[in-house]
């Protein structure tokens, strides 16, 4: 049976490479880390099975990002579905910081581009960021 997290966190940073910060030496600055996970499963994958994950960018604020993803067998089944809010961490400093502007620009580029592309019942009333209304 496939590790569903696992899978879904390594399609995550696929997604969200514009979020990881880099040194001129190469060592990492700053990444994400998960504050929160849930995946809901559907049905099993068998190991072997050929599979498609979609991540989309649901929402983002200066700190976290909110994803929503999708595990599909190569027949069209669909497996499993997942959310999760990560916070950009500063590795050096050890605390949760604000995106720089240029990964702010590019991951709003990349929510823009992903609004209306999913199925928003993916993504939990409870989970994600707050909004003032």
């Amino acid at each position: 049976m496939v590790h569903y997290l696992g899978v879904f966190s390594r399609a995550a940073d696929v997604r969200l490479d514009a979020a990881i910060r880099l040194s001129p030496d190469g060592s990492m600055i700053s990444g994400l880390v998960t504050a929160e996970a849930r995946v809901a499963y559907k049905k099993e994958a068998m190991s072997g099975d050929d599979l498609l994950l979609t991540t989309w960018i649901a929402d983002l604020d200066e700190k976290r990002v909110h994803v929503a993803q999708a595990m599909v067998r190569g027949d069209g089944t669909l497996l499993s579905t997942a959310e999760q809010l990560f916070l950009n961490f500063n590795l050096l400093s050890r605390r949760v910081e604000p995106f720089l502007p240029d990964v702010m620009a590019e991951l709003g580029r990349r929510v823009e581009a992903d609004s209306g592309t999913f199925d928003p019942g993916i993504v939990s009333r409870r989970m994600g960021i707050p909004r003032i209304v």
